[in-house]
């Protein structure tokens, strides 16, 4: 339906004066008050509106996928997050604030009760945990190395040996030299002894353990915790420097960049969709909103403070009436702007 990119004198003119209208009418002294009749027209459409008459389940699913799946990482962006990381790590205001400045007692004490109630899951998560393999090799070296060290150490168990202890002269360190093989067959039984026996040594560690958490104990280690830490600062930059933080910024990415090419990762993004559709698919666009705190008085209170600051921002870089005269341009100078200003001009035609 266009005919020239050039508006005839006519059409120069309604366009000139339709430009400052809609400019006036962003930023005029009734923007405000306009601003706030298109926060409540838009809030009772959305009221009237199920979230899936405004988009289906599937282009959603499809966004989800693109976003987080498909789009292409930037190489420049583990660098970007690790200097702003190391950046807030190093900010004065860690020092100064204290743990209890965040997180004052009463919430602390809160969580030590939620700990306390949630005893089947500390029970499970405790068995989970010492049926690890990994547990098990650690808590069977550790082990090993306490037995070693005990029957090898110039006070441990192997001076006390009747007959031994007079072929060692000075310190043990040199039993191995002395008695070739020793130590040897000292790791060969002790390690067979362990493993052989760490399956009822964590058996009863967590019997031990599951008696030991009751809620008097929980209570007093959470107590001791809290005596040490509320009044640490939150600091933490002694503990990891710029090079250690990039390091893992990089790995951390590298995770996720492997973890989304996985068939596990697209099922668990398609599901989340379809599952959050399924709860929330039949309810209105207001109540969505409503659950994360938004509200029309919300809405209302933002738009007067944050539109009229980025539309003065628009207008003063030109962009605001460059929008506006492009719009209106592909309107004033197309054939149907011609046929009704026509029929306008002769109402009789």
């Amino acid at each position: 339906m266009t005919k020239s990119n050039t508006p005839g004198p006519q059409a120069a003119a309604l366009l000139e004066a339709h430009v400052a209208f809609e400019i006036e009418q962003w930023q005029g002294k009734g923007a405000a008050r306009r601003l706030r009749a298109e926060v409540d027209a838009i809030w009772a459409w959305a009221k009237d509106t199920p979230l899936h008459r405004l988009v289906s389940v599937d282009t959603v699913r499809g966004a989800a996928e693109r976003l987080a799946l498909d789009m292409t990482l930037p190489d420049r962006l583990a660098a970007v997050i690790g200097h702003i990381a190391d950046h807030l790590i190093r900010l004065d205001v860690n020092h100064d604030t204290r743990v209890q400045d965040v997180v004052d007692e009463a919430l602390f004490e809160d969580g030590v009760s939620l700990f306390v109630e949630l005893e089947a899951l500390r029970s499970r998560l405790i068995k989970r945990l010492l049926d690890s393999p990994v547990y098990t090799a650690l808590a069977s070296d550790v082990l090993y190395q306490g037995i070693k060290d005990y029957i090898f150490a110039d006070s441990g168990a192997i001076k006390s040996i009747p007959g031994v202890s007079s072929l060692i002269k000075g310190s043990t360190s040199a039993v191995s030299k002395r008695l070739p093989g020793l130590e040897a067959q000292v790791e060969k039984r002790v390690r067979g002894y362990i493993e052989n026996n760490t399956a009822k040594t964590l058996a009863r560690s967590e019997q031990l353990l599951l008696e030991s958490l009751d809620e008097t104990r929980i209570r007093a280690i959470a107590d001791e915790i809290w005596t040490q830490i509320h009044a640490k600062p939150l600091s933490i930059d002694d503990v990891i420097d710029r090079d250690e933080l990039q390091k893992l910024v990089d790995f951390g990415l590298r995770v996720w960049q492997e973890l989304r090419e996985t068939q596990y990762v697209g099922e668990l993004v398609d599901q989340a969709v379809v599952s959050f559709f399924d709860e929330y698919g039949d309810q209105p666009i207001t109540e969505l909103l409503q659950h994360v705190g938004v509200d029309r008085d919300l809405l209302r209170q933002e738009a007067e403070v944050l539109a009229p600051a980025v539309i003065d921002g628009l207008a003063e870089s030109g962009l605001l009436e460059g929008v506006i005269r492009r719009r209106l341009e592909a309107f004033y100078t197309s054939k149907a702007f011609d046929k009704a200003f026509a029929a306008g001009a002769d109402p009789g035609k």
